[in-house]
């Protein structure tokens, strides 16, 4: 996959500390929200740094990056409550 290349997802809203809410719609986004203070180090945020490694080296597919992505914000507490209601 291309650095720059958004994935086939559509954007996943994180609601930061300060209420600011960033949509991530690419890996590599995904990948510096959970390197720059990600709120929780817990075994989800563990298994969505595994995801993208692997989806680097080719054993991951994008779809789950995406979902472990998804449970590590659950596990954070970082999703607004509109997209939890989906």
């Amino acid at each position: 996959m291309t650095v720059n290349q958004p994935n086939m997802f559509s954007g996943i809203p994180i609601e930061r500390s300060d209420g600011t809410i960033s949509v991530l719609c690419t890996l590599p986004q995904m990948a510096d929200a959970l390197a720059d203070g990600w709120p929780s180090d817990g075994p989800m945020f563990l298994a969505a740094l595994a995801a993208l490694v692997g989806e680097r080296v080719g054993c991951c597919s994008t779809r789950d990056v995406h979902r472990a992505f998804i449970a590590a914000a659950v596990e954070a507490d970082c999703l607004p409550d509109s997209y939890m209601k989906k």
